[in-house]
């Protein structure tokens, strides 16, 4: 049976549609501003950590770069490289004493901790809003889309109103809530500027995923230690075989060009 259209109230844009929007972006904005000044400034590392760190890079680098090197460059690479790792002068610490862990050590919980405050900053926030709306504007029929839809669309648009036959083209105010909840990322880009949006809604994972393909992790909880690495390096460099790409060019220049 074919039920007729609802007429509704005009005042309903000003006093349900629009307010629900305007709170919806104003608790977004002021969600992303608190989470971007919640971000834990970058922690310098010690210099003895990060020479130790870049040396070990530069050994690897050579170990899978040496074929640009001339056989003299390489055979004085090689020796430098193998007496250095067998050496401790590139330690930052001494790998021989055991500090224990401190399970309470807030540097160890850190991401653990960013973590659980950006999940506190996105439930608590969405919690309010859902039940302000859910106590004050519960079952209303706020509007009617201009465009037909299918009924596969009426259980997102009508939530919260038991109206099996109303036109699927009708929204609640519920469902005008989620809506929003998925659909403001585009207004956020056009109030904050695209990059700044992108930037405070990416922070935590792009610092996390920085620190950790910057620098390998030595002697931490659970890593390897520094010696082992140095002397599985060096033997590394000690079986090498070179072949470099000058040898032979002129010859092969030459067959190739045909001079």
């Amino acid at each position: 049976m074919a039920v007729p259209d609802l007429l509704l109230d005009p005042q309903l844009k000003y006093w349900v549609l629009l307010p629900i929007s305007l709170a919806m972006v104003l608790v977004g904005l002021l969600r992303s501003n608190i989470t971007y000044l919640m971000q834990p400034h970058r922690k310098l590392e010690p210099y003895k950590k990060v020479r130790e760190a870049q040396f070990l890079l530069q050994a690897r680098a050579f170990r899978e770069n040496n074929h640009v090197l001339t056989k003299q460059e390489f055979d004085q690479f090689k020796a430098y490289f193998i007496s250095t790792l067998q050496t401790n002068e590139f330690y930052a610490e001494d790998p021989k004493k055991e500090e224990p862990m401190n399970p309470f050590d807030p540097n160890s919980n850190e991401a653990i901790m960013q973590m659980a405050k950006g999940n506190l900053l996105n439930y608590i926030p969405q919690t309010l809003i859902m039940g302000w709306v859910n106590y004050f504007f519960a079952g209303f029929v706020i509007m009617k889309l201009p465009f037909p839809l299918t009924d596969g669309f009426k259980s997102m648009l009508q939530n919260g109103i038991m109206t099996p036959n109303l036109n699927v083209r009708y929204v609640s105010s519920i469902s005008w809530y989620f809506v929003n909840l998925f659909g403001l990322r585009p207004v956020y880009s056009i109030l904050m500027g695209s990059s700044e949006a992108e930037e405070i809604m990416k922070q935590t994972s792009q610092q996390q995923q920085q620190s950790q393909m910057q620098m390998p992790s030595i002697g931490g909880p659970g890593g390897p230690k520094v010696d082992k690495l140095f002397a599985g390096e060096a033997e590394n460099i000690q079986i090498l075989d070179h072949e470099s790409i000058y040898d032979g060019i002129v010859e092969r220049f030459i067959a190739e060009h045909g001079l």
